[in-house]
């Protein structure tokens, strides 16, 4: 099946229209790889959560301190597989994988080099399942992530360029990707957009970083934009934009420590974007919500806040798979782009982990405002204190984090003392590896998700078969 799509010129750093852009042909929107034909399509990405990720998330939920229950990706009550398939991750050149590449991989079925949006090795645009969905089968589309929406996890559906850090070009062709068989053409493709990064939808001079206004445009477009949870709850639209938070969304452990916090949560999104794009609607949909925070705390090695991005995510799969399951007509897929930090999951000492209430740069920030480590530890990560069961810190723990001077000191302590290890340490950050990742699936054509040699190609294939039957 061909589809034509007009593709903002790589170029560019924005444009809008024809005096920037550069036509396209594609047939590559239905290869025949899966013979079922859902109605709708959820894909949900955990960015950097690996097999590890979701072994630590799995034992403290399912521990005394963690309420002794299922996650929703492990509950066989539920009807998920509970022994997931697995998944090769690595990009072109056989090397370990960057977002960009590996939701390249997933978005068009095709690898690319690490940096890469939606191009081939040659800079040349692929067609992605996103408009497979929204140009061929004209089915109504969302994209929802905890940090910035123009990051390379959520960038990649509805942009192409050379490079992930040309913000101001994915944000363009995210907000203003144009159908060309319309006259005017229609702009304003995606339905819902919700996550963070206000700021590259604004231009320079306005507290923002990009090119043309596009909140304003959308806006003048009909779509309601949302700033808080209550406005996201209230709204009754059919096309919304809701920007959270800064770059990225309040990170999960740390949202209770803000009484005035007004952000939802990536389950609450999920909710609303699902609710959003089924009313009326008689083609369906296809909607990819990212957890990208997951990855970034991972990349500071810390235990307590990895563990509670993957929570946090695990609630947003229960609102898609209970929708799923009630509809009868929706293929669900749980996945992610890579592992983050090389984690290893030991003698996990949940009761400690219960005691953390602040990700390591929050601690940090408390400790670079005047806060003493040892107050600081003890305040929120439970160390030390009167009658507290953990032993207060050691001077070489003291020196440690001293010696490191960021939070990635405070992150090798926790971790030491929370049974965990990962691939780098002594005041390292952490970075991607080659292990491969779990993959979940329910619904419509489940089946074709997993197998020997799965790779995440094969993700951007059989999405592009599911959205376009």
């Amino acid at each position: 099946m061909r589809v034509r799509m007009l593709i903002g010129a790589l170029s560019c750093v924005w444009c809008v229209g024809a005096a920037c852009a550069a036509w396209a042909e594609y047939e590559d929107c239905d290869s025949g790889s899966l013979e079922a034909q859902p109605k709708n399509v959820i894909v949900m990405i955990g960015d950097g959560m690996g097999p590890q990720q979701l072994k630590l998330a799995r034992l403290f939920a399912e521990s005394e301190e963690g309420g002794e229950k299922k996650l929703t990706l492990y509950d066989p009550d539920l009807g998920l597989d509970p022994d997931p398939s697995s998944m090769t991750t690595h990009n072109v050149y056989g090397e370990v994988t960057d977002s960009a590449a590996a939701a390249t991989a997933m978005a068009t079925g095709i690898k690319t080099y690490n940096g890469a949006l939606a191009v081939d090795v040659y800079g040349q645009p692929i067609t992605t399942a996103w408009e497979c969905a929204e140009f061929v089968s004209g089915k109504k589309t969302g994209i929802v992530s905890s940090v910035f929406l123009i990051d390379a996890t959520p960038g990649v559906w509805a942009a192409h360029t050379t490079s992930r850090y040309n913000y101001s070009e994915v944000a363009v062709q995210q907000a203003l990707k144009e159908d060309p068989d319309l006259e005017p053409p229609d702009i304003g493709e995606v339905e819902v957009l919700l996550g963070a990064g206000r700021i590259y939808y604004q231009p320079k001079g306005a507290n923002g970083t990009g090119g043309p206004n596009l909140i304003e445009m959308l806006q003048d477009q009909g779509y309601d934009y949302v700033r808080k949870a209550s406005e996201l709850e209230r709204s009754a639209a059919d096309k919304i934009l809701g920007f959270f938070g800064g770059t990225a969304m309040t990170y999960v452990l740390n949202r209770p420590l803000n009484k005035n916090l007004t952000e939802p949560t990536l389950a609450d999104m999920t909710a609303k974007a699902i609710e959003i794009l089924d009313r009326d609607n008689d083609t369906g949909f296809f909607l990819v919500v990212e957890g990208g925070g997951i990855d970034w705390v991972a990349h500071k090695l810390d235990v307590a806040g990895t563990l509670h991005e993957v929570l946090g995510f695990d609630e947003a799969v229960a609102e898609a798979f209970e929708f799923a399951k009630a509809n009868g007509d929706t293929l669900l897929v749980v996945t992610a782009d890579h592992e983050t930090g090389g984690l290893q999951v030991g003698e996990l000492d949940a009761a400690f982990l219960a005691g953390i209430r602040a990700t390591t740069d929050f601690i940090q920030t408390e400790i670079d405002g005047g806060m003493t480590i040892e107050a600081a530890l003890e305040t929120y990560a439970g160390v030390g204190g009167k009658g507290s069961p953990w032993p207060k810190l050691s001077a070489q723990e003291i020196q440690h984090i001293q010696s490191c001077g960021d939070a990635l000191g405070i992150s090798d302590v926790l971790n030491a003392r929370a049974g965990v290890s990962w691939g780098w340490s002594d005041c390292k950050g952490g970075h991607h590896t080659g292990v491969e990742v779990d993959v979940f699936a329910y619904g419509p054509g489940a089946e074709k998700f997993g197998g020997d040699a799965f790779d995440n190609t094969n993700i951007g294939i059989l999405l592009k078969d599911a959205v376009t039957h």
